[in-house]
């Protein structure tokens, strides 16, 4: 070796497997958080409907009743838009 230069030792760091498990798990953590949320769906059945806004699912069958809500059909099932619930809730 010429004076003046120094050998490079690679550094070696015991970690117990504990560690390193608990260092993993975090790291998932992490990276689900900064996951973007998953679009919520655009059509909702009576019952998220009525989750959506909060109230009993009775209650969407009488807005649906006195014409306040305008659902489409599936057949025999209700389906609503996220938005008109959403406009029916700001209109109030």
């Amino acid at each position: 070796m010429a004076l003046g230069t120094t050998a490079q030792t690679p550094l070696a760091i015991g970690i117990p497997p504990q560690v390193i498990e608990l260092l993993a798990q975090r790291a998932a953590e992490i990276v689900q958080e900064r996951q973007p949320p998953e679009a919520a769906p655009e059509w909702l059945n009576t019952r998220d409907a009525a989750k959506h806004l909060a109230c009993p699912p009775g209650r969407i069958h009488d807005l649906v009743q006195l014409g306040k809500l305008a659902p489409r059909r599936d057949g025999r099932r209700l389906v609503f838009r996220r938005q008109e619930l959403d406009a029916y809730l700001e209109s109030g």
